[in-house]
């Protein structure tokens, strides 16, 4: 499985609104804020070679992608994280230098936490064999405080409506 992680990065004040409520997860979620959300990140679940003893750090659920996204694989005396270094792509750098004139430059993306999306994106090879099963089989979760709430649904229901004013225009 691939898993796509979605945040609000959007700085328009409705934007910021918007993430604001989804600081509280699925309960204020409004599909049409799913604009506002880009996607930052992308985590390859197939196996890769990395193991250590018996664990063979194949990513098999949103629960393993919020430990890597949580730095839960970091080494604070090297600083390095081969999990997240192994399974995780797709995410921007940005460079800022801050008021003393030192340059820092970090990944654009926040920790997964609440209000965030991943995306179950099945992976050719792996959960199927015809690239057009895709789309139809991505299902999307919203982090909760505690676990994930699936708002595919939603999102479908938003998409039919969008193509029937689209159809009647």
């Amino acid at each position: 499985m691939q898993y796509d992680i979605y945040q609000v990065k959007d700085k328009s004040k409705e934007a910021r609104e918007a993430g604001h409520e989804l600081f509280f997860g699925v309960k204020f979620f409004k599909p049409e804020n799913f604009g506002f959300f880009q996607k930052v990140c992308s985590i390859d679940g197939r196996y890769n070679g990395l193991v250590n003893g018996d664990m063979d750090y194949t990513i098999k659920s949103k629960d393993e992608v919020f430990a890597i996204l949580n730095q839960q694989y970091l080494d604070e005396d090297t600083g390095e994280d081969a999990v997240f270094d192994a399974h995780v792509s797709g995410f921007e750098m940005k460079t800022i230098t801050r008021k003393d004139g030192e340059q820092v430059t970090y990944r654009n993306m926040h920790s997964l936490s609440v209000g965030d999306i991943i995306a179950e994106v099945p992976q050719v090879g792996y959960e199927v064999m015809d690239p057009n099963d895709i789309q139809k089989n991505t299902r999307y979760h919203m982090v909760e405080n505690f676990g994930f709430a699936d708002i595919t649904e939603q999102l479908f229901d938003l998409e039919l409506a969008q193509n029937k004013i689209r159809e009647s225009a």
